[in-house]
C-alpha cells in the first residue's frame, strides 16, 4: 500500500505543476471541451486518486497507462489545454479507460460516475468523448510503458512491484 500512495503522490505532483502553468493561461471558449466544469472541484487531484483508488481496486499500473493517455492527448490535441476546471474528468475517463484495457476486471460505468462525482449520462458521454479525441487507440506498446514508468520512477524515486 505505501507504495501505491507513493505513486499516487507522483502522479498528483505531475499533474499539480502542470494545472499550475495552465491555469494562469487565457483559454478560448473554442478550445474548451465537453470536460470543462464553470469552476474547478473542490478536491485534491491527490485526494480525487486516492478516491479512485480506493473504489475501483485498479493495478498501479493504470495510473502510469492513465497519464500515458493523458500525454497522448496533449500530443494529439495541442489545442486542448488540461487546467483544473477539465483536470479531474480527464483524469477520471483516463484511469477508467485504463482500468478497462489494462486489468481483468472492472465495475460498470454506472460505478465510475458515482466514484468520481460525476452522472451516469455524463460519463457515457465523457467516455465517448474520451475515446473519440483518442482516436480509440488506447494500445501502449510494452518498451513505451516501461521507458515512462522508468522517468515517473525518477520523477518520484518510488518502486513498481
Amino acid at each position: 500500500m505505501q507504495q501505491s500512495n507513493q505513486l499516487l503522490v507522483t502522479v498528483a505532483n505531475i499533474l499539480d505543476e502542470i494545472i499550475k502553468e495552465t491555469d494562469t493561461l487565457e483559454i478560448e471558449q473554442d478550445s474548451q471541451s465537453y470536460f470543462h466544469a464553470n469552476k474547478a472541484p473542490s478536491i485534491s487531484i491527490h485526494n480525487y486518486l486516492q478516491r479512485i483508488a480506493k473504489y475501483t481496486h485498479c493495478s498501479e499500473q493504470c495510473f502510469v497507462i492513465a497519464l500515458i493517455y493523458l500525454d497522448r492527448l496533449q500530443e494529439k490535441h495541442p489545442y486542448l489545454v488540461l487546467n483544473s476546471k477539465c483536470i479531474h474528468r480527464f483524469l477520471l475517463l483516463a484511469i477508467v479507460m485504463a482500468i478497462k484495457y489494462q486489468d481483468d476486471d472492472y465495475y460498470k460505468n454506472e460505478y465510475y460516475a458515482k466514484v468520481g462525482g460525476v452522472s451516469v449520462k455524463e460519463i457515457f458521454i465523457l467516455e465517448q468523448e474520451f475515446l473519440e479525441l483518442m482516436d480509440h487507440q488506447l494500445f501502449i506498446d510494452e518498451q513505451y510503458y516501461f521507458l515512462y514508468e522508468k522517468k515517473l520512477l525518477e520523477y518520484g524515486e518510488i518502486e513498481m512491484p
